[in-house]
């Protein structure tokens, strides 16, 4: 079962991949920034959930005041999340051309346009052999940030960049908010 789960995951991650053009500079709109909960949004939906049938069994309006606010927390907190990743511009600065056998080292300038800093952006390779390499950072407003990636080419000779996600869980956890990004530049 589990051999046919990754390859599964592969095909579906081949066909989303076709899907995305490849092109230098993105704009992160509502098209290309996705929103699903995160475990700790599941353990929230839940406790509501509890809270609303205890609250609904014993008559409390205390409960219901309370799961109501939570709740209405919860979907301030989604808008949040998905905003501060929605409007950013990332733009690729050319990569240097590297050694074989050492890391491939490439910067992405995300310009923010709007008057509030966004916080808690990460920046990492969409691979599985690179998963641990998240770079964090924050934008200020009306500004930029530069955030330097790198991945290991599996050989000498001239490679495509490979595919990048950026994401945030900003300000509460409970949501997960992602985009996946393609360049077109190659590196030597």
């Amino acid at each position: 079962p589990w051999a046919l789960r990754a390859r599964l995951r592969a095909r579906l991650r081949r066909w989303c991949h076709a899907r995305l053009p490849r092109t230098d500079s993105l704009q992160l709109t509502q098209r290309n920034v996705y929103i699903l909960p995160t475990r700790a949004g599941f353990m929230l939906a839940g406790t509501l959930l509890v809270l609303l049938v205890a609250s609904i069994n014993y008559q409390l309006n205390l409960g219901y005041l309370l799961t109501f606010m939570l709740a209405g927390s919860a979907v301030v907190g989604m808008h949040v999340c998905h905003s501060t990743l929605r409007g950013l511009t990332l733009h690729l600065s050319p990569p240097d051309p590297e050694f074989a056998g050492g890391n491939a080292t490439f910067g992405i300038i995300l310009a923010n346009s709007r008057n509030a800093v966004r916080r808690g952006i990460g920046l990492a390779v969409l691979d599985t052999t690179h998963e641990d390499r998240w770079v964090w950072t924050d934008v200020p407003a009306q500004g930029s940030s530069l955030v330097q990636v790198a991945f290991t080419p599996a050989r000498r000779g001239l490679h495509r960049l490979p595919t990048l996600t950026a994401e945030t869980r900003f300000p509460l956890g409970t949501f997960r908010v992602w985009t996946v990004w393609r360049p077109a530049a190659q590196v030597m």
